[in-house]
């Protein structure tokens, strides 16, 4: 009786989709630490009286609104990948690689955050930051597309398959609205850029044709 053939390694490798989960989510925690480590605490000889404390903490202005665009941005991420996990029904070692490289770019986020609030007058600080953006969301797609004609996914309605598909290109159209926008005005731009991350999060905007 003949044994049966052994696996291909391709065939067996990273199979176990809670360990791509724990990954995601380490690499998510830290860039979301990271991004901190931008606001600077005020040095104490530039604040020595009560007057001054005021204008220290303005001259943060920029940082802190970095901060909050870094953060939005890592956690739409964070729930774009989470509810694709939510419908992945198995994975394998190509699946496993697609969303290594997301996370490669996602990684990258506290450099162009920290890049753009340093450089942001000028338009390729916001260029920068945009790149950083645009290539998490192909990742995501691209993961998704694979699973798709694998047959990772869970048994759901094409409706499901249309809404997750359409919020990721909706978001990159949006991005880049804010990017094209900062040829115009570069404050302009940046606080459009702002107020797309705000209505993913929260929701600002309750329309269908912002993805909400």
């Amino acid at each position: 009786m003949t044994s049966p053939p052994s696996p291909h390694y391709t065939d067996v490798a990273a199979r176990n989709l809670r360990r791509i989960e724990s990954l995601s989510d380490g690499v998510f925690s830290i860039a979301m630490t990271l991004l901190v480590l931008n606001l600077r605490v005020p040095a104490a000889a530039l604040v020595r009286t009560e007057a001054a404390v005021g204008p220290a903490l303005l001259r943060l202005l920029p940082d802190l609104g970095g901060y909050v665009l870094g953060f939005l941005s890592l956690g739409i991420f964070w729930v774009c990948q989470s509810t694709q996990f939510t419908y992945l029904e198995r994975s394998d070692r190509r699946l496993a690689w697609w969303h290594i490289s997301f996370l490669l770019v996602v990684g990258l986020l506290p450099f162009s955050t920290a890049f753009l609030t340093t450089h942001l007058p000028l338009r390729g600080a916001v260029l920068v930051y945009w790149a950083n953006l645009l290539l998490p969301g192909l990742a995501l797609l691209g993961s998704y597309r694979y699973a798709q004609r694998q047959g990772l996914l869970r048994p759901a309605e094409a409706a499901v398959s249309r809404a997750l598909v359409r919020r990721l290109g909706l978001m990159q159209l949006q991005y880049a609205a804010a990017v094209a926008l900062c040829f115009v005005h570069v404050y302009a731009g940046v606080g459009l850029l702002l107020l797309v991350q705000l209505n993913y999060a929260v929701g600002l905007v309750a329309s269908r044709w912002l993805g909400d």
